[in-house]
């Protein structure tokens, strides 16, 4: 006998002959084999639920529980684990029809010669190990495909795999998220892609054998998981036996780039215009003094040298925050956190502003009734937030008004309120204030210089110290900047 050794199978003879069974019992003994044995069906029963065997030897006649509930009980328990030989006097085919309908493998019919037994009982052994290595290779099939779909679910790309009637066998929940559709089967193309390129990519690879990858750029705008997502498509046919088969669909998700791309060009764009507006009027100034018409004119030609000398600061503030945002950006601003007290920074600030404030009678005022607020940040910071808000709070203001500083207990936070008594702002204004080179235009803003970078700036620096910021104004009345910063 080849392959499995006889001593590792488990045979169990149920016979109720006693001479027919120890017979049995002996010759399969002789040849290694581990033998049980059981005189009647309720003890065999008994027997197989206190331990499995790799053969059953099945009388049919027996007193009480026949081989026929034997034979099905072994199936229903143990399937086609343990399998059956029929032993049996009754050597008909509608015998043998019936014991195969319960689950039987062979049938040795009595009476039965030593070498009949071991032939019936070796096709069992050779049966035992054909599903032995069934039993191995599904198991190793379904460990594969499981690990596959493992892998196919934890990869950060979308995967949809489509038969060839355009319909999906496969999506993974990455695929699930970007398209803002949960699988099913019943899905349409229509509904999984209601963007006409992707479709024409998936269709260009179902129906082909000799098409070739796709790969197509495809904004997904609908979807409630999907909305303004820009996604690369990329679609391969997908062939059985050389026959079209289907797609494989690969979705990955392009956002962050795409609108990388995009800020930057209108970065670009804005950069250019706001270079170019002040750069104009310096050369159209400076065109005008060369002509000499205003030579008899000092005052004039002063009067234009200071329009120059103002752009011209105006556009090295630009360059100066264009500079800081790209090294904020490329992390080259190496912070320096320390504990400080809120309330002396406020006080060092606005006595810096303190001389543009008296000349326009500008009442500057701290109010801050505790002795100190500290916050652990770093210094430079905590100039560019405040003293953004401060001069706003002197630029935009009108002469002889107010600019009040409050600092109040906001729980975990200090509420700092940057009050003036300015030119206010309408709704619309305030939605767009935080945007880089957004400013204010309007009869009463025109002759105020700014870069339009600093809200933006004092959003972004905010952003990380967990700190917020907010704004309510009235047209004409003023504007209230809150600054809620994180206590130290």
């Amino acid at each position: 006998m080849s392959g499995q050794a006889p001593e590792s199978v488990r045979v169990l003879v149920i016979d109720d002959e006693e001479g027919m069974r120890e017979g049995m019992r002996r010759v399969l003994a002789g040849k290694g084999f581990a033998v049980r044995t059981a005189g009647d069906g309720e003890t065999a029963m008994k027997m197989l639920d206190e331990g499995p065997c790799d053969i059953a030897l099945v009388d049919l006649k027996m007193p009480g529980i026949d081989g026929f509930k034997v034979t099905e009980h072994i199936t229903e328990r143990f399937g086609s684990r343990t399998v059956v030989v029929i032993v049996s006097a009754l050597a008909t085919v509608d015998a043998a029809v019936e014991v195969t309908r319960h689950g039987a493998f062979d049938f040795l019919v009595k009476p039965f010669t030593p070498g009949d037994l071991m032939m019936v009982v070796e096709r069992a052994v050779r049966q035992r190990q054909l599903i032995q290595e069934r039993e191995k290779f599904l198991s190793e099939l379904a460990s594969e495909r499981n690990l596959s779909r493992q892998m196919i679910n934890s990869m950060s790309e979308g995967v949809v795999v489509l038969n060839i009637r355009r319909e999906p066998v496969l999506m993974n929940p990455r695929a699930e998220e970007l398209l803002g559709i949960p699988f099913r089967e019943e899905l349409a193309l229509d509904e999984i892609f209601p963007e006409e390129a992707a479709r024409e990519a998936v269709e260009g690879s179902v129906g082909s054998p000799e098409a070739k990858p796709e790969t197509r750029t495809v904004q997904l705008v609908s979807g409630s998981g999907a909305d303004g997502r820009m996604l690369n498509l990329s679609a391969t046919p997908l062939l059985r036996d050389g026959a079209p088969g289907g797609a494989i669909v690969i979705l990955t998700d392009i956002t962050d780039a795409w609108k990388a791309e995009q800020d930057k060009n209108r970065f670009v764009s804005m950069v250019a215009h706001e270079l170019k507006s002040p750069l104009s009027a310096i050369l159209n100034y400076v065109n005008v003094i060369l002509t000499g018409m205003f030579d008899e004119n000092p005052a004039k030609v002063h009067e234009m040298l200071e329009r120059c000398k103002l752009r011209g600061e105006a556009l090295l503030d630009l360059i100066r925050d264009l500079l800081y945002i790209n090294r904020k950006d490329a992390g080259k601003i190496q912070k320096c956190l320390e504990d400080l007290d809120l309330k002396k920074v406020l006080k060092e600030q606005l006595e810096f502003f303190r001389a543009s404030a008296d000349k326009r009678g500008i009442e500057v005022k701290l109010t801050a009734p505790l002795e100190r607020y500290p916050v652990r940040a770093d210094r430079g910071d905590l100039d560019r937030i405040f003293m953004n808000l401060e001069s706003n709070g002197i630029k935009y203001n009108r002469d002889g008004g107010k600019l009040e500083i409050q600092i109040a207990d906001g729980g975990p936070f200090w509420n700092v309120s940057v009050r003036d008594t300015g030119i206010g702002l309408n709704p619309s204004e305030i939605g767009s204030l935080y945007q880089e080179f957004y400013r204010v235009k309007s009869q009463k803003t025109s002759g105020i210089a700014g870069t339009g970078l600093g809200l933006a700036t004092v959003k972004r620096v905010l952003g990380e110290y967990g700190a917020n910021i907010g704004v309510e104004s009235v047209p004409d009345a003023g504007s209230v900047f809150t600054v809620s910063f994180p206590k130290a």
